[in-house]
């Protein structure tokens, strides 16, 4: 591979002996350029972005009947079974709904019973001549209503059975609650978050990425996460970025997996998320020195010999507000045009302007 030190001393060469060379043809364009020497990106620090260590899975936890607080059965931090109660609210008025559901229930059923003795007596009527076919077809009617009354009265019982039942908060999950506001007293609504419950299993890290930083974390190959106690490290992977910026900071809300052992990770945790430094065998160029061609990317390389350029395509590993990092395409030592890269032609002559 050439050294810098190779190109330099090529370019030196060519413009020493430039008055030389034969002088260009009439009306031939020289134009001048800017260069630079390619070379290898310098070893860039690995990023990092804090944040902590959250649950896979957060439920926010909220009773589904309004009413008033009366009593709370566990505390933040407190790890819970599924179907565990966690609150109560004063049920009084659902007991009491419930018990009038239950009793309509008992006197349909009652009805219908009866309706069903008076239908078999009708049958055996009719059987004899002793009441008419339309007196028949009314009892089976009257039946049939009984029984609709009796499936209505059972929905009725067990919505108000329900409704009773969902005064008490349970978890949904084995977990840890990790947040609960249902004090007793508190009166709330129905659907309004009382508790948040992180369940048993997977964890992740919760940070916020920069606008300019998303397109970096997407492709990236591997992440890692380091706690700051302990300074334990994991092999991670992005898992989700959210489709807006948060209003206030304007960044962006992304959830990091962490492969890590079961219990070595605890919520609230502090942690950051890593991205690996850049490959030292990129080579660095201005960014003037990049041409965007229908979404290829090409450098103008100027032969020392002839003192004229030609294009070469190159991979881009990365971008900034001033530089680009040349993945391949280019092997180290050329001379690279670093400015007006629009106006030149292929096999156009050239001359170096000084720095």
């Amino acid at each position: 591979m050439k050294t810098p030190w190779t190109g330099l001393i090529a370019v030196s060469l060519a413009l020493a002996t430039s008055a030389c060379n034969k002088a260009p043809a009439p009306g031939e364009e020289v134009r001048p350029v800017k260069t630079v020497q390619a070379g290898s990106a310098a070893a860039g620090a690995s990023t990092s972005y804090p944040g902590e260590i959250r649950a896979r899975h957060e439920t926010r936890l909220a009773f589904r009947v309004p009413g008033k607080v009366v009593e709370r059965f566990v505390s933040a931090g407190e790890r819970v079974k599924k179907g565990q109660p966690l609150a109560r609210l004063d049920a009084t008025d659902y007991a009491l709904d419930a018990g009038a559901k239950a009793a309509q229930l008992g006197a349909a059923r009652a009805q219908l019973a009866q309706q069903e003795a008076d239908l078999k007596r009708a049958r055996e009527l009719l059987a004899q001549a002793f009441i008419s076919q339309a007196q028949y077809d009314r009892q089976v009617a009257a039946l049939d209503a009984a029984r609709a009354q009796a499936k209505s009265a059972q929905a009725q019982a067990s919505f108000a059975g329900n409704q009773q039942d969902y005064a008490v908060l349970r978890a949904d999950a084995d977990g840890i609650v990790s947040e609960i506001s249902a004090e007793p007293g508190l009166v709330v609504a129905a659907g309004t978050p009382v508790a948040r419950l992180a369940a048993d299993g997977a964890r992740e890290v919760a940070i916020q990425l920069p606008e300019d930083a998303i397109a970096g974390v997407r492709a990236a190959k591997a992440l890692s996460v380091v706690l700051w106690s302990g300074g334990d490290r994991y092999p991670a992977k992005l898992r989700e970025i959210a489709g807006d910026a948060d209003p206030a900071t304007r960044t962006y809300a992304a959830r990091v997996s962490v492969d890590a052992p079961a219990g070595r990770l605890t919520l609230g945790q502090t942690a950051r998320v890593e991205l690996p430094a850049p490959a030292v065998s990129a080579i660095a160029l201005p960014l003037t020195a990049i041409l965007d061609t229908g979404g290829r990317h090409y450098v103008w390389l100027v032969d020392a010999k002839t003192q004229t350029v030609k294009r070469r395509e190159v991979g881009i590993a990365g971008l900034d507000s001033q530089q680009a990092t040349v993945s391949r395409g280019l092997a180290g030592g050329e001379t690279v045009v670093t400015a007006g890269v629009h106006l030149l032609r292929e096999g156009q002559k050239v001359t170096l302007l000084k720095p």
